[in-house]
């Protein structure tokens, strides 16, 4: 049930702890019981015994057959009117997933009251099939916890519903079953994968960077600080201690003067545009070279975060997909978590302010979409792109291969082509290659 068993990386230690026991008591539903193979054998022995017992003839033989056949018939009755009333909470660790990593569900299960015995549960989930052979086997005690740990790897970004849970009730002489249904389920945020650029020195794009922000606040900052009062939730590192002794209240810092304050991160997001696209299990669109694209701004969006810098993810056309900053990672990749191919931004991005670097992540793009992108660039901005495109064995389109489809949507061949004329550093990658690699040798952060 897993592809990776380590725990997955924590961006920085920047994503806060999300509650992730969620407790339920429900009455259980389900299907009609069922013998299991020890019961259809026994029942095959008593319709032995008194078949034989007719032959022979022998009056015991029959009853010891009889009575065998009406002990599994009785035991499936009391199966059918058995509704147990359990507790079932929920416990995910790490409490948010990470997508391509596993996480491991902590299902515990209390049983208010009724008789003791063995059962089999599983979860369902949301982004595939969970079969019967998966079932983990609880001793369930009236008043007593139990629980069970499930391991789901491989997982996909966005919002999972984790259950309800299949509870298979196996009466105690184990001749007879009854799977059933506790409702209920509880929701798992996948963020995307954030890579570790393993970044020791501050790049120029991201201006003077973490260490020297650092340094800055430990100094208690420039004797004219631009300064303003303390408002609810400014981050306390961004105080002026000097200027609250003089002012006789806190004061904070505005927007740091040392460095860039933004950055700008272009993220592809039509349908079109990624040759790979195709229709998922729930009917919307996927694309595992977009998923690709997504880590890449992910991974990016956290590193401008870490120099103390904002980073501001948007569609080609100027529509705002993320935003963050260092307070905000974990809303941030939230954001990117809930991002679908073919989403639109919730409004668009104010100018590019001027020297603010642009890194774009594309693939196929539509004319006004290039051209949208080509307007991105601010005054003395810095402009990356890297465009996309699927590792070789996937079926090519026309666009794939740098063509036109009918849309007018422009091949990765063609965009490149266009970006390079109009001035930006191309870097052509495939979404084969790892993340972390293309990033360091790509430099979207040394320009």
């Amino acid at each position: 049930m897993t592809d990776r068993v380590a725990a997955p990386p924590t961006p920085h230690g920047d994503v806060p702890a999300r509650p992730g026991v969620r407790a339920q008591t429900v009455i259980t539903r389900g299907g009609a019981p069922r013998p299991t193979l020890r019961g259809g054998a026994v029942v095959g022995v008593g319709v032995a015994l008194v078949a034989t017992g007719a032959v022979v003839p022998s009056p015991a033989l029959v009853f010891a057959g009889t009575t065998l056949v009406v002990l599994v018939v009785a035991v499936l009755v009391s199966l059918l009117f058995r509704r147990p009333l359990i507790t079932v909470a929920r416990r995910f660790s790490p409490d948010r997933g990470m997508a391509g990593w596993s996480v491991d569900e902590t299902v515990t299960l209390t049983a208010p009251g009724g008789a003791a015995g063995r059962i089999g549960i599983r979860d369902d989930v949301g982004w595939r099939r969970t079969r019967a052979s998966e079932a983990v086997g609880v001793t369930l005690v009236p008043g007593r916890a139990s629980s069970a740990v499930f391991r789901h790897g491989g997982l996909p970004r966005g919002r999972h519903r984790v259950g309800p849970l299949h509870v298979d009730l196996i009466e105690s002489f184990g001749v007879a079953r009854r799977r059933v249904v506790a409702p209920g389920s509880t929701e798992l945020l996948v963020v995307p994968e954030v890579h570790d650029l393993g970044l020791g020195a501050e790049s120029r794009a991201l201006g003077d960077g973490a260490r020297r922000q650092r340094e800055h606040s430990l100094a208690g900052g420039d004797d004219d600080p631009v300064t303003r009062e303390y408002r609810r939730g400014d981050p306390m590192r961004r105080v002026h201690w000097k200027a609250s002794a003089r002012h006789d209240e806190l004061m904070v810092r505005q927007e740091e003067q040392h460095g860039l304050p933004s950055a700008r991160l272009v993220l592809s997001t039509g349908v079109d545009g990624w040759s790979d696209a195709r229709t998922g299990s729930d009917g919307s669109p996927v694309s595992d070279a977009f998923e690709w694209a997504v880590s890449v701004v992910a991974t990016l969006g956290v590193e401008f975060g870490r120099s103390g810098s904002v980073a501001q993810a948007t569609t080609p056309e100027g529509d705002v997909v993320a935003r963050n900053d260092p307070d905000s990672t974990a809303a941030y990749l939230e954001s990117l978590a809930d991002l679908r191919l073919g989403d639109a931004g919730h409004r668009s991005a104010a100018p590019t302010a001027p020297r603010e670097p642009v890194v774009a992540v594309v693939s196929g793009l539509r004319p006004r979409e290039l051209e949208s992108l080509g307007r991105s660039r601010g005054v003395g901005s810095s402009a990356v792109a890297l465009v996309v495109s699927p590792p070789l064995g996937f079926s090519e389109t026309t666009a794939s291969r740098g063509g036109v489809t009918g849309a007018e949507t422009l091949g990765p061949d063609r965009v490149a082509a266009a970006l390079r004329d109009a001035g930006w550093r191309v870097v052509e990658v495939s979404s084969g290659d790892p993340v972390a690699d293309v990033v360091l040798q790509a430099r979207p952060l040394d320009d």
